[in-house]
């Protein structure tokens, strides 16, 4: 039962917000096979973000593709915001407990402008990074899995002058499943500022795993 409470909680990682610029970047150590659907807030330095996102696992787990897409809010104007993810399963432990990770994205929006003005440059995020995480059973139905990853978010934003930067942050989450099929992930990133990524990102999804009781 073990493995089975733990299977759904890399999903609802994976899931959540994908590569959005603007949202932390969220990525459990653990992937697992299969689809996983989830709805997405997250924000911070004055944006936000609502949307919905999906994760597939393939090759038993190990390789796990996730995409995002939503309305993001900044400066009094709203876009759509967009992202994508593919994480691997690099390494884990005899018992399964501990695992090691890696992860790369892209991720992008719009410009916008109002009466001749940019409100909001086109946007461009790509992070690239490593996670550690820790999961267990909580009983025989739900689980709990906690993570921290340091990574590399390069940003692009273009309002008519191109501006690239890059940092390096660290993020943390946190999922529970409250069920094989149903779960919780929360989250933060923090560290150098990034182009509109700001210093301190947070972000939130509730996911759900098709054919899981």
């Amino acid at each position: 039962m073990f493995g089975r409470v733990l299977i759904v909680l890399p999903a609802i990682a994976a899931s959540a917000a994908a590569q959005v610029p603007g949202v932390p970047v969220l990525q459990n150590a653990f992937a697992t096979p299969g689809l996983a659907v989830a709805a997405n807030v997250g924000g911070g330095a004055g944006q936000s973000f609502v949307g919905a996102a999906g994760a597939w696992g393939m090759g038993s787990g190990r390789i796990q593709l996730s995409g995002a897409a939503g309305l993001q809010r900044a400066n009094s104007a709203s876009r759509g915001a967009y992202g994508g993810r593919v994480a691997a399963s690099v390494w884990s432990s005899s018992g399964g407990a501990l695992g090691v990770g890696g992860f790369v994205g892209v991720g992008g929006a719009p410009r916008r402008q109002a009466n001749g003005v940019v409100t909001n440059p086109a946007a461009m995020s790509i992070p690239a990074g490593l996670s550690v995480g820790y999961r267990r059973a909580l009983g025989t139905s739900r689980g709990l899995s906690g993570y921290v990853s340091p990574l590399y978010r390069w940003t692009r934003a273009d309002s008519g002058t191109v501006v690239s930067s890059g940092s390096m942050r660290v993020s943390l989450g946190l999922d529970f499943a409250f069920s094989p099929s149903l779960g919780l992930t929360l989250g933060g990133e923090l560290g150098g500022k990034s182009g509109t990524s700001g210093t301190s990102l947070m972000g939130a999804a509730i996911s759900f795993v098709p054919g899981r009781r």
